[in-house]
């Protein structure tokens, strides 16, 4: 409520800052609708600047960067260094639909149908974005669709398409951005090469904004911007400061957010393999960690005891076709000790209890008898469980969030007390809105950017008439496939948060 509080004031004291500049550009203290000739001026300006760029090169280029995020790949570059594709989004919309409609025919609910689409979710404030984070996606709205219309009126202006005007709008920032008006008589009489360099502008520097907010991350992270932000004093970090690093046995990270220092958290557990992930940590008690801290004017470290970053060996939940679930073990009770195969394995830890199972895995068969000792409400229990296998491995019933998780079930911390730096949250929205920005207007749909460009290019192949109707062809099919793919993210997001409601 205080960020919502916070982006109703502002809104209210830029309504009045423009109000003073230009009274008509203000509508019932709600929007902001402003056309004006005179930033023409400024386009032209941009324009000379950049008169010097060859336009057959600039062309190509704006072409390129204009195909890749829908036809091809780009890449996505996490903040730690690592490189991962993203495949064009046209594929994932025409694969994602497909998959989508499966899951619904086979009766799938609308959250299974939703994962296996294009991942298309509209943001509405309040629903699917929360109210803090309107700020960040306000400004990246605002850096994307500006620089997309004006890289449209640079093209328009070297390839000789006058600018009758430029204008800027906005809905209480939910609904913002901007546009460069060429002229449309002018516009229509172009050759084909220019109205494909118009088109394509916007895009390609959207795509450019998006990769450099990548490497803007990459720098971020390496000069301590990023971290995970305490929300409430645990682990000796106090409220207000961040976690930048984590040292100890044998792992030495940086971190990047939240999640990512409740991964590692668990990662030095032991709990790794229940996350998919494979490291292999040597913790044992009366090692250290160490917690690289900083807040604005310093960084320190925090050294705990490792035994300070374990949980107990309760059960959480179970499979009910596993070795353990049919052996007896239930969730709630406590594994203190497992013995077999020539074996035993004491168990004070999850992580401990985790290691144990795998080990396991590599001296008994599928058939053996194992005893597991469990405490249920405070009384002990012994099970002769006989190990059963599945997918060609010995299959205990254990998944994600079996085990205690520091930071969900178990720690001092909790998920939703710590949060992203500022400088995280404005990079992920930079990335976020201009790749979105891109890929939709590149869509060969009408009237958006890729449409028209493909209008373009097929009626000087085909005529007008029969280009019109290749163009509608491909509009109706691909808009019918955006509209369901979003309304499937938005019953998906609805239905998510009516199963955590109850």
């Amino acid at each position: 409520m205080d960020g919502l509080l916070i982006l109703a004031v502002s809104w209210f004291v830029l309504i009045g800052i423009v109000y003073l500049l230009n009274k008509s550009a203000v509508r019932y203290f709600l929007a902001i609708y402003w056309k004006s000739e005179r930033l023409v001026r400024y386009v032209e300006a941009f324009t000379r600047r950049l008169s010097f760029v060859p336009l057959r090169a600039y062309l190509v280029v704006a072409l390129t960067l204009f195909a890749v995020p829908v036809f091809v790949a780009i890449p996505f570059v996490r903040p730690d260094g690592q490189v991962q594709i993203l495949w064009g989004f046209l594929y994932m919309l025409v694969g994602g639909t497909l998959n989508a409609l499966g899951a619904l025919f086979r009766g799938a609910p609308p959250e299974e149908a939703a994962a296996r689409s294009a991942g298309v979710t509209p943001i509405i404030p309040g629903v699917t974005l929360p109210w803090d984070q309107l700020p960040y996606m306000a400004v990246a709205v605002a850096v994307g669709v500006v620089l997309h219309e004006l890289m449209h009126g640079y093209a328009a202006l070297r390839y000789g398409i006058p600018v009758k005007s430029v204008g800027i709008f906005s809905l209480f920032y939910i609904l913002s951005g901007a546009f460069v008006e060429p002229d449309e008589e002018q516009f229509k009489k172009a050759n084909t090469e220019a109205k494909l360099a118009v088109l394509a502008s916007g895009v390609a520097v959207n795509v450019v904004v998006a990769l450099s907010a990548m490497l803007l991350g990459v720098v971020g992270a390496w000069a301590g911007l990023q971290g995970a932000v305490f929300g409430v004093p645990a682990y000796g970090v106090q409220p207000g400061d961040r976690v930048i690093g984590i040292h100890g046995c044998g792992l030495q990270e940086a971190v990047y957010t939240p999640d990512d220092l409740l991964t590692k958290l668990n990662v030095l557990a032991g709990l790794g393999p229940l996350m998919g992930i494979n490291k292999t940590v040597n913790c044992k008690p009366g090692d250290k960690v160490t917690l690289v801290a900083a807040s604005w004017l310093h960084r320190y470290e925090v050294t705990l005891d490792y035994t300070s970053l374990t949980t107990p060996p309760k059960i959480n939940w179970l499979y009910t076709d596993g070795s353990l679930y049919l052996g007896g073990v239930r969730p709630g009770d406590v594994v203190t000790k497992i013995e077999g195969c020539g074996r035993t394995w004491e168990t004070p830890t999850s992580g401990q209890l985790l290691n144990a199972i795998i080990e396991t895995r590599d001296v008994c068969r599928a058939g053996d008898s194992v005893r597991i000792y469990v405490e249920r409400n405070g009384t002990l229990h012994v099970f002769n469980v006989t190990l059963v296998e599945k997918g060609g491995k010995i299959f205990y019933g254990l998944g994600p969030g079996s085990l205690p998780m520091i930071g969900y079930d178990a720690g001092p911390i909790k998920r939703d007390q710590l949060y992203n730096t500022d400088f995280t949250k404005l990079v992920f929205w930079l990335i976020v809105v201009n790749y979105g920005l891109a890929v939709l207007n590149a869509l060969p749909i009408y009237p958006l950017d890729g449409g028209q460009l493909l209008a373009a290019a097929v009626q000087r192949r085909l005529g007008e008439k029969r280009g019109n109707a290749v163009v509608s062809a491909v509009t109706w099919v691909l808009a019918a496939m955006l509209i369901f793919n979003i309304a499937l993210g938005v019953l998906g997001e609805q239905y998510r948060i009516l199963q955590s409601i109850r």
